[in-house]
């Protein structure tokens, strides 16, 4: 008899599967909408990654949140470098708000719509867990549900059921009580004053973070952005804690000419997170709230924070290495091969990262002879703004169901090709072109690594002829004279 029903099993159990592959791959399928994109194992786990329900649409009444003007009465400094970051215009950046719209009025089918719907959970959280926000170009109804991502939403996070998704479980107090509740941050000895205090392990580490720059298509499970990934099977992520580098490292050690790179010095910032006259502790390192990233767009031509654009710009300009390997002599009218590395010596994560299907990173090479004459170029940007077909441009391109390029992440059901720079890796790109035989010697090559966050097409795709001049940032360059 069990002999009989072994062979049996075995049946059942694959057709199981291939019920399970067809269905994750079928366009019809039910979409899982917050299935988080990693799990770690239980000894990697911060104590504060659990197995429980997530906080759900509308699961938290309107009033719930305090606005972050009330932190700031207490937390000044930090609260002033909150309020010029990214995060606090993360439902509000233009180009996002514009594709936001255009895949809402685009997508077509359960799985499409649902996709569109989950960038509400990391771009405005409390509009999603005060039900205030669905798949509807509407206005949230209260205060901080305008804040975007906060003060008060990232400190009552008291876990997440994994990494990826934004799978928080968020455990607020009651403004409309003026009830504070209990905050969670990175001390284990906060004085109990306007609010009670614990301290969560996860918000130390990489894996809060990862909770929202960490996302797949809610449909086909397809990466669609892997920060988080790009940094935990990196170099920077040792195993060792002692050694591990994780993105608060970097990212909240930053401030005004300290860029707090890979390829830097990550100092200190000693101070106070709360006021002294409210119980703050001065302690050896207070971390920092800019979030700025290495998105120059937003901060500079659309919120004219200039000190924030620089800010962006020093992260850009501090995360590569370009280097030029030439030829040690050459002949007029024979071919000129040489070759260009591009080295990420400063991020944790691939560069470009993030909506890396919008990012723009790529090399404009350029050679000229004795007299200054251009006898070369590759990557160069029109007047408009374009940048020419031939350039070495690092970016993921995705793909739809009839395997065309597309940059509407709702419709991607593949990625087509992904061509990047891994941390502490390296690209070396090779160019070669035959020189006039009455070429004036030496030759001057010239090769610049530009970064924007996103193609001025897109720009006016979306914003139509109100849209901003993207910025064009030069990470790195490289020079050499070849006689």
């Amino acid at each position: 008899m069990r002999l009989t029903r072994f062979p049996c099993l075995l049946f059942t159990i694959y057709c199981l599967l291939v019920l399970g592959l067809e269905t994750q791959n079928d366009p019809g399928a039910i979409a899982q909408e917050w299935a988080p994109s990693w799990q770690l194992p239980q000894r990697d786990r911060p104590a504060n990654i659990i197995e429980a329900p997530i906080t759900g649409r509308g699961e938290m009444p309107e009033g719930r949140f305090f606005p972050p003007i009330i932190c700031g009465a207490c937390h000044t400094d930090i609260f002033q470098q909150w309020k010029g970051s990214t995060h606090a215009y993360a439902w509000y950046d233009p180009l996002f708000r514009a594709l936001y719209q255009k895949g809402l009025q685009e997508a077509q089918g359960e799985q499409q719509r649902v996709v569109m719907d989950t960038c509400v959970r990391c771009h405005s959280p409390v509009g999603f867990t005060t039900g205030e926000w669905k798949a509807t170009p509407s206005t949230p109804g209260s205060e901080a549900s305008k804040e975007n991502i906060f003060c008060d939403f990232c400190h009552s996070v008291k876990a997440t059921t994994g990494i990826g998704n934004a799978p928080f479980i968020v455990d607020p107090g009651d403004a409309v009580k003026m009830d504070f509740g209990t905050k969670r941050g990175p001390f284990k000895d906060c004085p109990t004053t306007a609010h009670k205090t614990e301290y969560s392990e996860l918000h130390t580490r990489s894996e809060f973070c990862g909770s929202c720059h960490d996302v797949s298509h809610a449909g086909s499970r397809l990466a669609v952005e892997q920060t988080y990934t790009e940094w935990r099977l990196g170099p920077y992520n040792t195993g060792n804690p002692a050694t591990t580098t994780h993105c608060q490292d970097c990212h909240m050690r930053q401030r005004p000419g300290v860029p707090s790179t890979g390829s830097t010095e990550r100092p200190d910032n000693p101070g106070f997170a709360a006021k002294k006259e409210v119980g703050g502790i001065e302690r050896p390192h207070i971390w920092t709230h800019y979030f700025v990233g290495g998105t120059s767009l937003i901060l500079g031509p659309i919120l004219q924070e200039p000190e924030r654009q620089k800010m962006a710009e020093d992260r850009l300009k501090n995360a590569a290495r370009v280097e030029l390997i030439t030829p040690t002599a050459i002949k007029p009218g024979e071919l000129l091969r040489f070759r260009v590395m591009v080295e990420n010596v400063g991020a944790g994560h691939y560069i470009p990262t993030g909506l890396t299907e919008v990012r723009q990173m790529w090399l404009d090479v350029a050679v000229a002879d004795a007299d200054g004459k251009e006898v070369y170029r590759s990557g160069t940007v029109d007047e408009r703004g374009h940048l020419e077909e031939d350039a070495v441009v690092y970016h993921t391109i995705f793909g739809n169901e009839k395997g065309q390029p597309t940059y509407k992440i709702w419709e991607a059901t593949h990625i087509i090709s992904d061509y990047r720079v891994p941390p502490k890796g390296q690209r070396v790109e090779k160019y070669a072109f035959l020189l006039p035989p009455d070429i004036k010697l030496p030759l001057k090559i010239k090769a610049v690594l530009r970064y924007r966050s996103a193609p001025q097409w897109l720009a006016g795709e979306l914003l139509g002829d109100g849209a901003p001049t993207i910025p064009i940032v030069d990470m790195a360059e490289a020079t050499a004279a070849v006689q």
